[in-house]
């Protein structure tokens, strides 16, 4: 009898923690992705150019900006400034969607007007909410960085701003 609670025992203890470990190593929804963590440097700066622009393309007060990026903080500044947009504990919904759509429904224009030539491909797209401060201008699923490659995003900005940024190594 004994034995035999042990025995059951033992395998709902076994089934407990096999499950408890799944789930602690799935990776979050809400996290920040591995390929964003790092520091980023603006290499081009896009504005829509059929309307009425803050700024002008690769504009010197755009190129000045960086990016830092972990895993529970984003930050924007201005290289020597201390103008910064810092996104505390941010969540992070990735889907993979087609970048020209995405450039039409933000900044009403199409990639040409933007003056993007890769915008024809699906690429991974990350919608960031910040539990305090901001990085960027919020849309209906917040701001948003796109991987166009390893070492390339591009990222909503204000004033309709398109942001390219390389990463620094």
């Amino acid at each position: 009898m004994i034995f035999r609670n042990a025995a059951g025992s033992l395998s709902s203890f076994m089934a407990a923690l096999l499950i408890s470990s799944c789930i602690s190593a799935a990776p979050s929804a809400n996290s920040v992705p591995a390929t964003l963590t790092g520091d980023w440097k603006v290499t081009s700066a896009k504005v829509n150019s059929t309307g009425i622009a803050a700024y002008a393309p690769d504009d010197p007060a755009l190129m000045a900006l960086r990016l830092a990026v972990s895993a529970d903080r984003l930050a924007m500044d201005k290289a020597g400034d201390g103008d910064r947009h810092v996104c505390e504990s941010p969540r992070v919904a990735s889907e993979t969607l087609a970048f020209a759509t995405l450039i039409s429904q933000t900044y009403e224009a199409s990639p040409a007007d933007m003056g993007v030539d890769a915008a024809g491909k699906d690429r991974p797209a990350h919608f960031i909410t910040c539990a305090k401060g901001d990085i960027g201008p919020s849309y209906d699923r917040g701001s948003w960085i796109v991987e166009m490659d390893s070492d390339t995003i591009a990222m909503n900005w204000f004033d309709s701003v398109l942001l390219i940024l390389k990463r620094v190594r």
